[in-house]
């Protein structure tokens, strides 16, 4: 080989820097919070895609272009449970290239990349370090995939994009869906948001205020109260002020039913407090001291601190 030709190393990170060219294409600051730097990406001409937690202002946002111009962005909806929220901006927009994050496998060599306040991209380097199914964030967010990129996570970075080795993204970073790692938000998650929200504004789930533990309902309990299902989630903690104890929920009140839904574990509450279930009345069943119970529950938005 002749000195003068590249290795294959060299060859690789050629390959590297041109992905994130590609996708920096397509990534944007966004000026909305004075403690954090944040990203976003061009899901359409006129559509960003950054983190919700980033967000500390609804009004006055400003994005940095990849040309390093800078353009005014208004919030068209946000879902804190998944950690997205959707921009608007006149400015005309290069919508990223996206991959099939379902074809992923671990060791998967994948770029953290962004774009900081000067306009200037930012990337990290790494692999796929962990792959599941679907999963429920600590806020009941339905994530379609579980995606943990083995990556540094550089200010700035969060809100931008996770992209392949050949620079089409994969999903969204951020570090608002787990307090010990960054994580991604797959494409196929941040597609079904997207269209919630552009057919209805904000995804709002329920509160409650309560937090809770599964339980197994003895046979003879289940017999005299005539409940068909095996498990419940008992009461160990009511926030003040919340829809629980405004409705009279007390700690050790035993939970079956909310609405239609049966509730065993804390997921099954969760899908009961779905979106669209904010200012409404839902029967609580539930069992206190022995004696079966109902109560009405107007659920409430989430607090932005809860």
């Amino acid at each position: 080989m002749s000195t003068n030709e590249p290795g294959a190393l060299a060859a690789l990170s050629a390959d590297l820097a041109a992905a994130v060219e590609r996708i920096a294409a397509s990534l944007v600051y966004v000026d909305a919070d004075r403690r954090r730097d944040s990203s976003g990406i061009a899901w359409d001409e006129h559509t960003i895609v950054t983190t919700d937690h980033a967000l500390e202002r609804d009004e006055d946002i400003e994005i940095v272009l990849p040309d390093g111009k800078r353009a005014r962005a208004a919030i068209a909806g946000r879902d804190p449970s998944t950690d997205l929220a959707l921009l608007h901006t006149e400015a005309t927009l290069v919508p990223a290239a996206r991959a099939d994050a379902g074809a992923l496998r671990v060791g998967n060599i994948v770029l953290a990349v962004g774009r900081d306040e000067d306009g200037q991209p930012a990337a990290s380097m790494g692999v796929v370090s962990a792959l599941d199914g679907p999963w429920r964030t600590w806020r009941g967010g339905d994530i379609d995939r579980f995606v943990r990129p083995d990556l540094s996570l550089y200010p700035g970075l969060s809100g931008g994009a996770l992209a392949d080795a050949g620079g089409a993204l994969l999903g969204l970073n951020t570090w608002g869906l787990s307090r010990r790692m960054a994580l991604t938000v797959p494409n196929a998650t941040i597609e079904r948001v997207v269209a919630q929200v552009n057919a209805g504004g904000s995804i709002r789930p329920g509160y409650l205020g309560i937090a809770l533990q599964p339980v197994r309902l003895p046979d003879s309990l289940q017999r005299a109260l005539d409940i068909a299902q095996e498990g419940a989630v008992i009461v160990v903690d009511v926030a003040g002020g919340g829809p629980a104890e405004k409705a009279g929920v007390m700690i050790g009140d035993v939970l079956v039913h909310l609405g239609a839904q049966p509730l065993e574990d804390a997921d099954d509450v969760q899908r009961a407090l779905g979106n669209g279930t904010v200012g409404q009345a839902l029967t609580l069943r539930f069992v206190r001291a022995g004696e079966a119970r109902e109560l009405a529950v107007t659920i409430e938005e989430r607090p932005q601190d809860a």
